[in-house]
């Protein structure tokens, strides 16, 4: 129980909890064929790559790997090279596996909102 509440706030379960819930709205704004709102897309982009250089951050310490200067901008330009390459290159294999699910819970989330939405909207006509 004691492990419990660090894990849960854990950058790495923030990040998939993120993805989880700003893909689901995604997919419900992109079933209804509505331009989502310009906050949402602010908080979404910022959101996102806070929450992956906190995880890059606490990994890398963990790791003992030193960063790039400007690692802020580094990830802002190229974050969806950078990812995929630190992971296989400190994970090997493994690394592929968490590049797997992470798009898996990225697409499965934007499906499942618009699933949702198909599901409960009213039909028109």
């Amino acid at each position: 129980m004691s492990n419990f509440l660090p894990r849960l706030v854990s950058p790495t379960a923030l990040l998939y909890t993120y993805v989880t819930l700003t893909q689901f709205a995604q997919g419900i704004y992109f079933a209804s064929e509505t331009e989502s709102p310009p906050t949402f897309t602010l908080i979404n982009s910022v959101g996102l790559l806070w929450i992956m250089g906190w995880w890059l951050l606490t990994d890398s310490r963990k790791r003992r790997i030193a960063w790039v200067y400007d690692m802020g901008l580094f990830l802002y330009i190229a974050w969806p090279f950078i990812m995929p390459y630190y992971l296989l290159k400190t994970r090997g294999a493994k690394g592929l596996l968490l590049i797997l699910a992470f798009i898996a819970v990225y697409i499965g989330a934007l499906l499942a909102g618009m699933g949702l939405y198909l599901l409960l909207a009213p039909p028109t006509g």
